[in-house]
C-alpha cells in the first residue's frame, strides 16, 4: 500500500509519541522498582515534590496515550496495518487505567507491579508499532 506524503509526516509524528511513551514508561517503572516506600509518607519534607513528579508521570502517559489512540483510530481506517496496534493500545490504556486506580486509591504495591508489568507489556507494542510504521515509511 502507497502511503501519501502527508500520511508519512502523521507517521513519523505518531512514531515519535510511541517513543516518547515508551521512555515515559521505562522512566515511571524506574521509578517503581527502585521506590522505598518511606517516601510516600507525606510528613517527610520531599514527599509534595515526589507526589507532583510521580502523579505528572502518569498524567502525561495518560494524556500520550489518548492522543496515540486517537491517531490509530485515524491510521487503522486508511492503513489496514494499524488495527491490531489500535486495538492493543485500547487493551492497554484500560490495564493502565487499572494501575492508575490502585496508585490513586493508595494501593502502591500492587499499583507499582501493574505499572512494571504495564511497561513490559507496551515494549511489545512499541516493537510492533516501529515495525510497522517503519515499513510504511520506506515504501
Amino acid at each position: 500500500m502507497k502511503v501519501a506524503k502527508h500520511n508519512k509526516e502523521y507517521l513519523l509524528n505518531f512514531l515519535m509519541e510511541s517513543n516518547s511513551l515508551h521512555d515515559l514508561l521505562g522512566i515511571l517503572a524506574n521509578v517503581c522498582e527502585n521506590l522505598d516506600l518511606d517516601y510516600l509518607n507525606p510528613r517527610i519534607k520531599h514527599f509534595r515534590y515526589f507526589q507532583f513528579t510521580f502523579f505528572g508521570l502518569m498524567i502525561k502517559i495518560k494524556v500520550l496515550l489518548e492522543m496515540m489512540l486517537y491517531k490509530t483510530e485515524f491510521l487503522a481506517k486508511n492503513v489496514p496495518e494499524f488495527e491490531q496496534i489500535h486495538a492493543n493500545l485500547s487493551t492497554f490504556q484500560t490495564r493502565m487505567h487499572k494501575a492508575y486506580a490502585l496508585i490513586h486509591t493508595n494501593k502502591m504495591v500492587e499499583g507499582k507491579k501493574e505499572i512494571i508489568e504495564r511497561s513490559k507489556e507496551y515494549q511489545k507494542i512499541f516493537e510492533n508499532i516501529n515495525k510497522t510504521a517503519s515499513k510504511l515509511i520506506l515504501k
